[in-house]
């Protein structure tokens, strides 16, 4: 094999970042199609509390994130000396700090839905208040009033779920990731 392509071969050390780029692509892919069908303008424009678009906003933000730490744990890989270089508990504790801040994201997301479902079933029930007969016209604007309560209700829940589910499998796949790297460096710290 020439230098030049050694160079630009991928290495075991980077398989973890690669395979992260894959996921986060596919998850990308999905948003795509659901956009593509016009799933994802209806539950957006369903949500009149915009709660689903803050789920979505802490989900960029996490993966961007994600993507980071990938990336910081090929960097101590290729590094390895260094990286064993720091007291064992000291990588744990820093690693699980920041996986931490993984699981409060998507815990968070899970909850803002179902805030957004408490929201929506306010939203639905004040129409019953404004109600002074029971005439079709009255009973068929609460009824309309009710529906868009509940599609914010539903879509901030949807929303919610989807999100922590996805959040959950990227970090659990950091964590397997840091675990990985931290048997790695015992176990080149026992072979030396």
């Amino acid at each position: 094999m020439s230098d030049a392509s050694k160079s630009f071969a991928p290495t075991h050390n980077s398989k973890a970042l690669h395979q992260g780029l894959i996921v986060l692509g596919l998850i990308l892919f999905g948003a795509y199609l659901l956009y593509d069908r016009g799933l994802l303008s209806v539950l957006l424009a369903g949500d009149k509390s915009r709660l689903s678009w803050l789920i979505l906003l802490i989900w960029a933000l996490m993966s961007a994130r994600w993507i980071y730490l990938l990336q910081w744990v090929q960097t101590q890989r290729d590094a390895m000396e260094a990286f064993q270089s720091e007291p064992e508990d000291e990588q744990e504790a820093k690693m699980a700090r920041w996986l931490n801040h993984g699981w409060f994201a998507a815990d968070s997301v899970l909850k803002i839905g179902l805030l957004g479902t408490i929201i929506g079933f306010i939203l639905m029930l004040a129409p019953i208040s404004s109600l002074v007969s029971f005439d079709p016209a009255s009973l068929q604007k609460a009824l309309g009033g009710m529906s868009g309560g509940m599609a914010v209700a539903l879509y901030t829940t949807l929303t919610g779920l989807a999100v922590n589910i996805v959040l959950r499998f990227q970090f659990q796949f950091l964590a397997d990731t840091m675990q990985s790297l931290l048997l790695e460096a015992r176990q080149t710290d026992v072979a030396a």
